[in-house]
């Protein structure tokens, strides 16, 4: 069966993947709302439902993050790649770095924008858009434009307002409606601009293609650069990074991992990029000014090793996927995911036309057995009335329960509907 083309929601496509310059996913998300004219409230809403998933009723979505590592990222990506039919939204997230980042720290503590990037955008007759390196704790600085993020409307002079409302068009004002590209940015520092430059790059290394490191390297890292910079000596490296040297400890001893603050800190001293760095990319470093100390390696035998990453064959996986499209009774993206032994996420990341085809089929299966359980119930309910009727019995629930069986009741959504449209054909009081 050739794989379905349509999508529930459109194909929107995302910004900037590859470049320091990559699209946010909530940025896709409110870019999106915009698209079908709803509100980024009922855009959420005709998402969940679309995926079968409840959604509590006092839901704001503008209170996730969508952007990060977190679960609440790494589902809508998949969500709105399966309504979209759009592959690799997990581009537009830093959710590939799970295994390697904490939520600590990650996330900024507030809604800022470059300027000059969403005036430039709207000079070239685009969409403005906001970048997934403002959804960054470190980075308060532009790189390309060499100035300060901002936080604050130049129209109404009120902050919160790049996307912190029910109706959200990028780069305007959720408050005035003012462009939020007129603002005056000062000049950013230095240490900004490093910082701004470093987390661009890194970012700009997401590409479909591209293979990501896994937690098992970071102790390997550590170990590089400590042994590299201080000799071995976790306490000398700690003082050097600005940390406590209970923190390098829990790094290597506990397993715990360094923040995004801490991996730029790495780099600094090291001259390394922050993406060597967390990429474990440390095979032809040397350090500026070899430690004369002579140090053994950590025995780190009282941790147990970690289990290699399980490498994907998404080619062999698509071809799985082609079988079980053409399976005599459907199956469930869930399903397919769980015989394949992968998070049914990453099928509509990966595989997004098979796995949809997968959906649709699954849910004109579910919607035709509905069908047929509806059918049988009314029949049921056609025999069962007329005779409570007659035996002068009350029309109730438990008189039906006696007159139809359990399995053809229990098998309707909805029943009561059933019978009270039965009950009205046959004018039951």
């Amino acid at each position: 069966m050739k794989p379905i083309s349509r999508s529930f929601l459109h194909a929107q496509e995302a910004i900037g993947v590859g470049t320091p310059e990559v699209e946010s996913l909530l940025s896709y998300f409110c870019r999106l709302a915009v698209s079908h004219a709803v509100s980024t409230a009922d855009l959420a809403r005709l998402v969940v439902k679309h995926i079968d998933h409840d959604i509590r009723q006092d839901f704001e979505w503008q209170q996730r993050n969508l952007s990060g590592i977190s679960e609440s990222a790494r589902n809508w990506a998949a969500w709105l790649a399966a309504a979209t039919g759009v592959e690799r939204l997990d581009l537009l997230t830093l959710t590939n770095w799970s295994s390697f980042l904490p939520a600590k720290g990650l996330s900024p503590r507030r809604s800022h924008w470059c300027p000059h990037c969403l005036a430039e955008d709207r000079k070239a007759g685009n969409q403005p858009y906001f970048r997934l390196s403002w959804e960054i704790g470190p980075v308060e600085a532009c790189h390309r434009h060499k100035v300060q993020l901002v936080d604050t409307c130049p129209h109404c002079g009120r902050r919160h307002v790049r996307h912190d409302a029910g109706i959200v068009l990028p780069g305007w004002c959720t408050q005035c409606g003012g462009f939020l590209g007129d603002a005056d940015a000062p000049s950013a520092t230095p240490g900004q601009l490093w910082v701004a430059r470093q987390v661009g790059q890194w970012i700009a290394s997401q590409t479909p293609a591209a293979d990501f490191a896994d937690s098992v390297s970071v102790t390997e890292t550590l170990n590089t650069l400590i042994l590299g910079l201080d000799g071995g000596q976790p306490s000398r490296f700690a003082k050097r990074i600005g940390l406590a040297k209970s923190t390098v400890h829990g790094w290597l001893r506990d397993g715990n991992l360094p923040t995004i603050q801490a991996y730029l800190a790495m780099a600094a001293h090291s001259g390394l990029s922050l993406n060597q760095v967390m990429r474990g990319e440390l095979t032809t470093w040397a350090p500026n000014t070899p430690d004369a100390q002579i140090a053994l390696p950590f025995d780190l035998s009282r941790k147990a090793a970690k289990a290699a990453p399980r490498q994907l064959d998404w080619d062999a996986i698509k071809r799985e996927l082609e079988t079980m499209l053409k399976l005599p009774e459907p199956i469930s993206v869930a399903e397919a995911g769980r015989r394949l032994d992968i998070d049914d996420r990453h099928l509509y990341l990966r595989a997004n036309a098979l796995a949809r085809a997968l959906g649709e089929k699954w849910k004109r299966f579910q919607d035709s057995q509905k069908a047929i359980h509806r059918d049988a119930l009314r029949t049921h309910l056609q025999d069962a009335l007329p005779e409570l009727m007659e035996a002068g019995l009350p029309f109730n629930l438990t008189q039906l329960r006696h007159a139809v069986p359990a399995k053809v009741l229990n098998a309707v959504e909805g029943a009561f509907d059933v019978i009270r449209e039965v009950r009205d054909e046959l004018d039951v009081a």
